[in-house]
């Protein structure tokens, strides 16, 4: 196949962008800025970077064949009449997986399109006869200049995420360290990979900064979803639980207070030395309940439709009878009991964490 529709029918607009024919349709200056509108022919194997866009979002319909997406660590698959919404602030690449494939990337607002125009070699002319390749993109300056436009991509993602990671052990800058975060948040949580065992030691370096910049209770957050993660990271930071606790501050602000209650709340074993570091910071009963039945060894007496706002129902006796009845009738024994303890444990720690991000990426907006 060749991806020139005819050497007469392309325009200035048409570019090499990753060995893929991308023809740039609507510009930002064509719609006033509302949008833009991309359209492209690949072969098999053409594929983005994963990237998140700060400032657009993307939708990608196919025309023709067949597109694979991953957005936010979900895979897909598009065909032919078929779209998918690609949303800035979640990590996500597309490759073709069919033969060909003939698509469009529709970009909102525009603007976006400029970083086609700089990175991508002009397509003017038909290959020259027996000449095998056309011209590369530059990976070097598809980074660089889609950074200058508010969109990071992962080109070596591990040296990317850990050079993010140690900017914030060091940076003071309010945007460098939000926009680190976001890269090292898309490697813990997200789709791209990263030796994190060796973030979790710069993001336990940052932890201890945060007394001096609340900004750092992301560092908290993150730290508390790799101790449910695997090991090295989850060991990393299990092994850290004793200095993690003696850096809880009487008078922390709000959003520290939930980041670190949702991180101690990983580490049992220091249930004692926990509940005495974060009772002065007076969270309220909901959050402070969550907190000790987290810490709380497994009781299968405690598992039942109460849980887990005891805050908002109490049981009266007879209510409480009709419970004790319908975990009679479960029949559970030692192991299941404890399975079904460890499954509520891991959806509090959900809540806790989603209330905690809340509060801190609402503080760092304010």
């Amino acid at each position: 196949m060749s991806l020139l529709p005819g050497v007469g029918d392309l325009s200035e607009r048409a570019r090499w962008h990753l060995g893929g024919l991308l023809t740039i349709k609507v510009a930002a200056a064509d719609s006033d800025g509302a949008i833009s509108v991309v359209e492209e022919r690949a072969l098999r194997g053409y594929a983005t970077p994963p990237h998140v866009h700060g400032r657009e979002d993307e939708t990608l319909y196919v025309i023709e064949g067949e597109v694979e997406y991953v957005v936010d660590g979900r895979p897909g698959v598009v065909t032919s009449g078929e779209g998918v919404f690609l949303p800035r602030g979640l990590a996500h690449n597309f490759r073709v997986a069919s033969a060909e494939a003939h698509f469009l990337v529709i970009i909102t607002p525009g603007g976006f399109e400029e970083f086609f125009q700089q990175v991508s070699p002009p397509a003017l002319a038909e290959r020259p006869p027996g000449e095998q390749d056309h011209p590369h993109t530059d990976p070097a300056l598809v980074v660089t200049a889609a950074g200058v436009l508010g969109t990071t991509v992962f080109r070596g993602s591990e040296a990317v995420v850990v050079a993010a990671a140690t900017a914030v052990t060091t940076s003071t800058d309010p945007v460098e360290l939000a926009r680190a975060y976001r890269v090292v948040e898309n490697a813990v949580a997200g789709p791209v990979p990263a030796p994190l065992d060796t973030v979790a030691d710069l993001l336990l370096q940052a932890a201890r900064r945060v007394a001096q910049n609340p900004l750092h209770a992301r560092a908290l957050l993150l730290l508390g979803i790799l101790a449910e993660g695997e090991d090295p990271a989850r060991q990393r930071v299990h092994d850290a639980a004793p200095e993690l606790v003696r850096l809880v501050r009487p008078g922390a602000p709000p959003a520290v207070a939930l980041a670190s209650t949702y991180l101690l709340a990983h580490f049992p074993e220091h249930g004692q030395a926990v509940r005495e570091a974060l009772e002065p910071l007076g969270l309220n009963e909901s959050d402070w309940l969550r907190l000790l039945r987290c810490l709380d060894a497994p009781d299968a007496t405690r598992i039942g439709r109460v849980w887990p706002t005891p805050t908002v129902w109490r049981l009266d006796d007879a209510e409480r009878e009709l419970d004790r009845t319908w975990r009679a009738t479960l029949r559970l024994d030692e192991s299941d009991a404890a399975e079904l303890w460890e499954s509520e444990t891991t959806a509090l720690l959900a809540y806790m964490g989603a209330k905690a991000e809340n509060a801190v990426t609402g503080s760092d907006r304010a």
